[in-house]
């Protein structure tokens, strides 16, 4: 488990930018995190790729309207961080708000 402080770092930037309400504060680049945006439903849909060897950090981001007809619901921001070796989970963490 060579990058959990990796993990952890990412984990509190992405305690930062749900606490600020802000997810374009969430830049992983200086990481070595490859980003690609993921064409859904959603407003946005992002997921931000970290591999090395067979350790994996990715963290999906999406954020979408819950409202209906007639509705007008704030926006729902989540993110999902996982981390991975060899394909098993060892660590996760997910949060969200609302905006």
């Amino acid at each position: 488990m060579k990058n959990q402080k990796l993990f952890e770092i990412v984990k509190s930037r992405i305690i930062e930018a749900s606490t600020k309400e802000d997810y374009k504060l969430l830049d992983l680049s200086d990481l070595g995190f490859s980003k690609e945006d993921i064409k859904d439903s959603r407003l946005i849909h992002e997921l931000h790729k970290y591999e090395e060897d067979n350790e994996n950090i990715e963290v999906d981001f999406r954020c979408y309207d819950p409202s209906g007809p007639f509705q007008n619901l704030k926006d729902i921001n989540k993110f999902t961080l996982a981390y991975t070796i060899d394909g098993k989970s060892v660590n996760s963490y997910e949060t969200s708000y609302e905006d």
